[in-house]
């Protein structure tokens, strides 16, 4: 067998090894604390990690305490609905928004949402509807493309929901 051949065969052996593998399901891919809250949480709210939204995590510092927290988008496996869950890296309870808890214009289920990302604490927030707002946390936006977008940010262990257009 010439170094070619070989060559060959060893990439036909690798790549049929990878066309085995298989990914890795989406909380299987968060860090050990975030998994316990998530367990905890699923045990008392029947919620599961969902990986419609990609990412399906967003990364921040959610309430200001300068640890990095997720928002992790969820569903609830009985109602079906989705929203996002918080899970903080301090003292901070877990927050569900969405997925059967109601965040103002939101409703109780993200099903809608179809983009969203992080705003950094410090930048300012518009609204057509409400005053302005300096952010003192990371923040999210959440948005259905083409109509309407909002704000959410934690404050005091609460979600607060600032519209920004519809």
């Amino acid at each position: 067998m010439n170094c070619k051949s070989i060559a060959v065969t060893v990439a036909l052996v690798f790549a049929a090894g990878m066309a085995g593998a298989q990914a890795l399901p989406p909380q299987a891919q968060l860090p050990a604390w975030a998994t316990q809250q998530l367990d905890s949480l699923a045990k008392r709210e029947a919620i599961e990690v969902s990986a419609r939204m990609n990412p399906f995590v967003l990364h921040g510092d959610f309430d200001g305490d300068g640890k990095g927290d997720l928002a992790v988008f969820v569903k609830n496996k009985d109602s079906k609905k989705e929203g996002i869950a918080f899970l903080f890296r301090q003292k901070t309870a877990p927050l569900i928004v969405g997925a059967g808890h109601a965040l103002s214009n939101g409703g109780d289920d993200f099903a809608w949402l179809e983009v969203w990302q992080v705003e950094d604490k410090g930048s300012l927030q518009h609204s057509y509807h409400e005053k302005s707002l300096k952010l003192k946390t990371d923040g999210i936006v959440v948005a259905k493309e083409g109509s309407a977008s909002a704000l959410i940010y934690i404050k005091g262990g609460k979600a607060f929901w600032q519209q920004q257009g519809d």
